[in-house]
């Protein structure tokens, strides 16, 4: 018997697939929700049954509960999934499914609201003996306060908002001056982003490395942690490349974090997936507590990838009020090889990682021995510029980190993309850096590396330019030479040759 009969999925993209293929797999039917911006997307078309929801911008859509929650009542849905992001950590959302009858596919909204913000979760994680970085307890609640802190704590620190994440109102601050410079744009950013402007303040990690541990629990307080994921390659506080198990932890390391891990769980009565993410140190090697992210990851990939699970199944049924279906220790023992996951970004890393909006005109997915795609387009696919520009995943498996890395310059040369600028040139100069391969690397890696990688990129625009040009040429002599030598009926058809070289041309232009 499948847990539910029928899961709606509040979310778009390549996580709404991914999800959906989990939801069809189980047997139940998966049910999508769409604004006007997405009514031909692939989501909406792998779906069941789809929904729309509301215009494009989010706030009118996909952050909409009440539109939400009208559509899965429409559906006969019992059950939500949020995927990531949106709403997914919303425990007004959470509980809004809750009253409507419906299982939320997540911690419960009382859960969330224990840990609603990041310094509810610090306040946890230090009674759980989760290490923490120094620094406020709670909201900082003026710049003088932050000075006076700061001098207390050492520069160089970290500007934080309380609430939200991806990377907005966070800021590295190295001398007084600066902190005064960024206090006031924080909390202007903090509040246009999670309509709350708090503030606080960290030590800063010397070389940190961003790493996240994956738990794992269902509702009766049973716990395991599926080790850890390296999320340091990043830009602008957000992730790009990600991999499990993390090239710099020993097998110790790793371990003396699962028991006061599985200790908060147990503290709030957490349950389904939850991710402590943690700034390491390479330098001092401690670990610094940064967050807990109540929700699925968008690199949960590499761990289901070397643990040889299907997390998004097993989220379903601890969801559904199933039993964890196995020991720490035996967790343990499932491991296998390595996993790197390559975020695929519609942005121009040339122009300042700039979003790029428009039609795919050409997609091709690489396939082959231990790759895999999760991917929320195709040839003819809409990038719209009101969402993330996370457009698919590119996950490989390597039976160490050396063949991963092997099996993901291979895929990245395969993967095909026209109509709008991605990631993709930038992650072959990365799986090439001679530091990325011996795993030296902190989170400054594409700030530190921004010239060579920028000159680099730039020398492949310029060969697939020179390219187009002699592919274009070549057509309009061949066009000019049949059309001199052959009749009218010949000439039609030379036009012809001409549109097809002008079709296929930005094939080339990836």
């Amino acid at each position: 018997m499948p847990p539910f009969n029928r899961v709606l999925v509040a979310n778009r993209g390549e996580i709404a697939v991914r999800v959906m293929k989990a939801i069809k797999e189980m047997g139940m039917t998966a049910i999508a929700v769409y604004s006007e911006a997405d009514k031909y997307a692939v989501h909406v078309k792998y779906a069941d049954e789809a929904y729309y929801i509301g215009k494009a911008p989010a706030l009118d859509s996909y952050l909409n509960i009440q539109h939400i929650i009208d559509a899965a009542e429409k559906a006969h849905a019992d059950a939500v999934h949020p995927g990531y992001g949106f709403l997914s950590e919303n425990e007004e959302f959470a509980e809004a499914v809750e009253k409507a009858g419906m299982t939320f596919i997540g911690p419960s909204a009382e859960v969330m609201r224990k840990i609603k913000d990041k310094l509810d979760g610090k306040r946890v994680a230090k009674m759980a003996g989760v290490p923490i970085a120094p620094g406020s307890d709670g909201p900082v609640s003026s710049i003088d306060e932050a000075l006076k802190l700061a001098e207390k704590i050492g520069y160089p620190i970290m500007v934080k908002a309380a609430s939200g994440g991806g990377g907005v109102g966070i800021t590295k601050v190295d001398t007084p001056d600066q902190l005064i410079e960024v206090w006031e744009r924080n909390k202007r950013l903090a509040s246009q982003a999670f309509g709350k402007s708090d503030l606080y303040i960290e030590k800063y990690a010397v070389n940190p490395r961003h790493i996240e541990f994956q738990l794992i629990g269902d509702k009766y307080g049973n716990y395991a942690v599926a080790w850890e994921r390296e999320c340091t390659i990043q830009r602008r506080n957000q992730k790009m490349v990600e991999e499990a198990p993390s090239p710099a932890l020993k097998m110790e390391e790793r371990e003396l974090m699962f028991e006061p891990i599985m200790k908060f769980g147990k503290i709030i009565n957490y349950f389904t997936l939850g991710t402590f993410e943690t700034a390491f140190s390479d330098a001092t090697r401690e670990f610094y507590f940064l967050e807990l992210n109540k929700r699925l990851q968008v690199e949960h990939p590499v761990t289901e990838m070397i643990f040889r699970l299907d997390l998004v199944k097993l989220q379903i049924r601890l969801a559904a009020g199933e039993p964890l279906p196995f020991t720490q220790e035996e967790l343990n023992k499932r491991v296998r090889g390595a996993a790197i996951e390559f975020r695929i970004n519609s942005e121009d890393p040339l122009n300042d990682f700039s979003g790029s909006s428009g039609f795919i005109t050409y997609y091709k997915e690489p396939t082959g021995p231990g790759v895999r795609v999760d991917s929320g387009v195709t040839t003819g696919s809409y990038v719209p510029p009101f969402y993330d520009s996370l457009i698919s995943k590119l996950i490989v498996y390597g039976e160490n980190r050396a063949y991963a890395i092997q099996a993901g310059l291979r895929a990245l040369n395969d993967y095909k993309i026209g109509g709008v600028k991605t990631t993709i040139e930038l992650y072959k100069w990365i799986s090439q850096d001679p530091d990325f391969q011996e795993g030296k690397f902190s989170t400054s890696y594409i700030a530190q590396k921004r010239e060579a990688f920028l000159k680099y990129l730039k020398q492949q625009e310029e060969m697939r330019v020179a390219l187009a040009a002699e592919l274009q040429a070549r057509g309009l002599m061949r066009s000019s030479s049949t059309v001199q030598t052959s009749s009218n009926k010949t000439s039609n058809s030379a036009w012809k040759t001409y549109g097809i070289m002008s079709q296929a041309s930005p094939r080339v232009m990836w």
